[in-house]
Order: structure tokens, then sequence, then C-alpha cells
């Protein structure tokens, strides 16, 4: 072996470290997050429902961003090509298979100017909210021909017990874009209070 496949090799290790790093930094953040507005829930039920509704907001303003084209650099822009290139590439590797798909996952399809969330039942069906009811559905359905994303959402329970909370909301009608949307459902039924 050269020295720049050990380089390589070494360079692709730490980036595969620090990505790791980063998603646990993440996955800690969720949760202090999570366990604060649990808190503020529990003592000041006013505030901490407030603060839980301003977070959801978020999270539904920063899905519908990411779905916003990015036109801060013009047609001409010699990078342009490779960021779609790039962004392809990093698309086709969060896509799944069906067959890939497990029990009490956070699945993602893009529609034109949002996303729509579910939560895989099993390699089959979903569990989501769908014409502002929690339904039952199958995967095909719920994709609408749609590349089917696999998110890592951090997991609080475990699967049947993640399972057994989306059940629990079977027949919910309680659908609000800001405030309990399909993305709310599936994360909460992940990890919420």
């Amino acid at each position: 072996m050269g020295i720049w496949d050990g380089l390589k090799i070494a360079f692709e290790g730490i980036s595969a470290a620090n990505k790791e790093l980063v998603e646990g930094i993440k996955e800690i953040i969720t949760e202090t997050k999570r366990d604060i507005i649990s808190d503020w829930k529990r003592e000041v039920p006013d505030v901490g429902n407030t603060i839980e509704k301003v977070d959801r907001t978020i999270t539904t303003l920063k899905n519908v961003m990411e779905q916003i084209p990015d036109t801060s650099s013009g047609p001409f822009n010699p990078n342009i090509k490779l960021r779609k290139i790039l962004k392809e590439a990093n698309k086709a590797s969060n896509i799944t298979s069906k067959n890939s798909i497990k029990r009490a996952q956070h699945l993602k399809v893009s529609r034109i100017g949002y996303s729509h969330h579910a939560l895989s039942i099993n390699e089959y069906e979903v569990i989501h909210y769908q014409d502002g009811e929690v339904k039952i559905e199958t995967i095909e359905s719920f994709a609408k021909g749609a590349a089917i994303h696999v998110v890592d959402t951090p997991r609080l329970y475990k699967k049947d017990e993640v399972l057994a909370r989306a059940h629990s909301k079977l027949g919910e009608k309680e659908y609000s874009l800001i405030f309990n949307n399909c993305e709310h459902f599936v994360r909460w039924s992940l990890n919420g209070d």
C-alpha cells in the first residue's frame, strides 16, 4: 500500500469518526431539548406548551425551507453543476428500497413544496397523518411513486412501544400544519413525551 492509499484510508476514518461525533451531538441536543420542554410543561404548563408549539413550528419551517430550491447562485455559476451532482449522490445514498425498510422507522417522501412523513409498521405498511387523520396505508400509497428516505430520528422507545404509541393515535383527527403535522406525529411516536 502506498502513502496516498494510507492517507486516503486515514482521512476516510477521520471523516467517519467526525460524522459519528456530529450525529451523537445532534442526538444529545435533541434529547436535552426534549427534556427541557418536558420540564417546562410539568413545572409551568402554559409556558411549556407554548415552547413546545414554537419548537414544532420551527421544525415545520425547517422542513419547508429544505424544499425551497437554492436560488442564491446564478445559472452561470460553475459550482452549480458540481453542487447538483453532489446533491443527487446524497439523495441516492438516502433512498431506501422497500426490502430494506424495517419496523418503526421514520420515513419521508418529497412532494412539490413540502415533505410527507410516516412511521413504518413493516416493509409493506405505514401509519401516518393522511387527509387530516392518522391512518394505516400501504407503502405504495404513502410514496405515490416518490423515492422513500429513512430519516435518522432518535428513538427513545423500543420498536413495539413506538408502534403501540402510533397505533394509540389511529383515527385521530387533530392535524395542524404548524402544531401537529405528519412529522410531529412520527417524532412523537419515536421519542415524544
